[in-house]
């Protein structure tokens, strides 16, 4: 679809929600005040049931409704809620089709100064590659998606299973929304998941001693049985205190590890609903891709079973209302029987819910480049292939719109290895080496990239384009740039294949030793398995072309000055840069006279 297209594609969508949404929230008005008169009338027949016996028959036909409402109230407030998410989600999507993407979260909180190339491209923060493709809402998807981000698929096989996960995911836009909505939805605090983890790895202390199972029989048929008994017969209400104080002195030698076991799994019923909803979608749609088959898979009855263990921590929950736990500790050794039930369902799925919570984190991640790849239809998948070159046609930026991205053919490697690229101030070097390294790390991570064709290789890719200093470290920028390229160094002399893309390289020098070391540079990458690209100013590097002509080449950026106005076309182009602009533009500003 074209971008108009999808605009009006995903208004339509926001419109027909919206329209749901209405509907669901008129029947829960309505609900709402049905449900408040059938509680005065409840009152009203009741008061006057005192006095005409026969009105009494009709208060449980009351309670019936007045439970049916409130279940009816629940699931039309989940729809409601869903839908909202769902109206937000087509909402966000059209206004990131638009240039806007600030609804998009930054995932700022994953970047790292020092990483080999995510700081210099811009993977993550205001604006970037994160922002601009992650759909993830759990705590864990989005870091497993910003580690993909930072660390892409190193086997072919695994980067064509992703390609076809991500083409079938692309054409399920129902699907992924519905997910996505129901990730929306989760309040998931930092410690949620790690304390899941945590318990279900804890040894269990009741369930699997048979013991303890009879106890928790026995002691609270005895009890309750006294209770009943004390009614009836006076010398019995003295043993049923007695076997009431024996139960709390019974779960006093248990407390502390009841209260560690309450603290990793208490109050985690609404996080719990909300994975087995995720886990729903997941298993009830059909795939053909393996990998999302193998997803589905993994997840089979998988909500019914974490929908089972939310409904066994809320009851546990119940210990939080102390009114209700002296009463339930003191007849049925309440706070044993939940832990011994919870320990039962965790013997029989503790390895599954690992697997499941996996499998939801990976369905996120999956689904965000599914988006991606349902906006950016005329993007194209790489052929990831053994040749040790990257070549690419009409290659452009993904985060740039359509209508502005000017595009570029590229080759480099069977032949050449290192590209000296120069040309004036902004003419368009440090887009272009940002652009071809992004789509290496979407090309590897099993994403469409922005080309008509794209063929790259496995390859680790090394940048240095914006080294900054180090308070923290006591390092200067010079120093910091230099440490970036002894690490270069120290990985080729390795034999570790490298994308190297680096920019105006020795800024902290002066104009004759950057050049020096600069040339010194490119002469130690050409006997090492390297693709290297430089962008610089400094028009000597060219001469290296005609030294190496096997291995070095000369593109550039060109400036066009005409009637005294400064344009750029962004068109990559053989040879060396001829025209540069740093004192046309300052005569133009007026800083030097003309």
């Amino acid at each position: 679809m074209l971008q108009k297209e999808l605009i009006s594609f995903y208004a339509e969508r926001k419109a027909a929600f919206s329209s749901q949404l209405k509907t669901v929230s008129a029947r829960i008005n309505l609900i709402s005040n049905v449900r408040l008169a059938v509680a005065l009338l409840f009152v009203v027949l009741l008061y006057f049931g005192f006095s005409y016996h026969q009105l009494l028959y009709t208060l449980p036909i009351l309670v019936v409704v007045f439970v049916v409402l409130i279940r009816n109230h629940g699931k039309l407030f989940q729809q409601q809620s869903h839908l909202q998410s769902l109206v937000k989600i087509n909402q966000c999507e059209k206004q990131g089709l638009e240039g806007d993407i600030s609804c998009f979260q930054t995932g700022s909180e994953f970047s790292d100064a020092h990483h080999p190339y995510a700081y210099d491209l811009d993977i993550f923060g205001e604006g970037s590659l994160f922002q601009f493709l992650n759909r993830c809402n759990t705590l864990i998807g989005k870091k497993k998606f910003a580690t993909r981000l930072t660390t892409p698929l190193q086997s072919p096989e695994t980067i064509r299973m992703n390609q076809e996960a991500i083409r079938e995911l692309a054409a399920k836009t129902d699907f992924r929304q519905h997910f996505q909505g129901a990730g929306m939805e989760l309040e998931e605090e930092a410690h949620d998941r790690e304390q899941l983890i945590a318990w279900v790895k804890q040894p269990p202390f009741l369930f699997g001693k048979p013991v303890y199972r009879i106890i928790l029989i026995i002691i609270p048929v005895i009890t309750v049985g006294l209770v009943i008994g004390s009614f009836f017969v006076a010398g019995l209400k003295s043993f049923a205190i007695l076997m009431a104080l024996f139960q709390w002195g019974f779960l006093g030698f248990y407390l502390k590890r009841v209260n560690t076991f309450h603290d990793y799994i208490g109050r985690k019923k609404n996080i719990l609903q909300k994975y087995a909803s995720l886990l729903h979608y997941l298993q009830t749609e059909n795939f053909s891709s393996v990998m999302m088959v193998s997803l589905s898979k993994s997840a089979k009855h998988a909500d019914r079973k974490v929908h089972q263990l939310a409904s066994l921590v809320n009851a546990f929950d119940a210990r939080l209302n102390s009114m209700m736990t002296l009463i339930v500790n003191s007849l049925l050794l309440y706070d044993l029987q939940c832990v011994y039930r919870l320990e039962k369902w965790k013997e029989e799925n503790a390895e599954n819910l690992i697997m499941w919570l996996e499998a939801v984190s990976e369905t996120e991640m999956l689904c965000s480049f599914g988006g991606y790849a349902f906006n950016n239809e005329q993007f194209t998948y790489a052929n990831i292939h053994s040749d040790f070159s990257i070549s690419a046609k009409a290659l452009g930026h993904p985060l740039i719109p359509p209508a502005e991205c000017v595009v570029n053919d590229f080759k480099i490697g069977n032949g050449p290895t290192v590209l000296i690229v120069t040309g004036a101030n902004m003419a368009g070097k440090s887009t272009f080496l940002r652009t071809l390294g992004i789509n290496v790390v979407l090309a590897l991570n099993g994403a469409p990239v922005a080309a008509q064709e794209f063929h790259c290789p496995i390859i680790h890719l090394r940048t240095g384009m914006r080294t900054a200093d180090s308070l923290k470290d006591h390092q200067s920028y010079f120093y910091a740039e230099l440490d970036r390229l002894k690490g270069i160094m120290d990985e080729l002399r390795k034999d570790i294949p490298l994308l190297i893309l680096l920019d105006e390289i020795l800024k902290g020098t002066n104009s004759t030793d950057k050049q020096t070391g600069s040339i010194a540079l490119v002469k130690q990458l050409l006997p090492h398995p390297c693709l290297a690209i430089i962008a610089t100013h400094d028009l000597a590097l060219g001469d290296l072309e005609k030294e190496f002509p096997d291995k070095v080449k000369n593109h550039c950026f060109e400036a066009n000055i005409e009637n005294d106005q400064l344009s750029f076309d962004y068109k990559l182009k053989p040879g060396l840069a001829q025209k540069m602009n740093a004192t046309f533009l300052m005569k133009k500003m007026g800083i030097i006279p003309s």
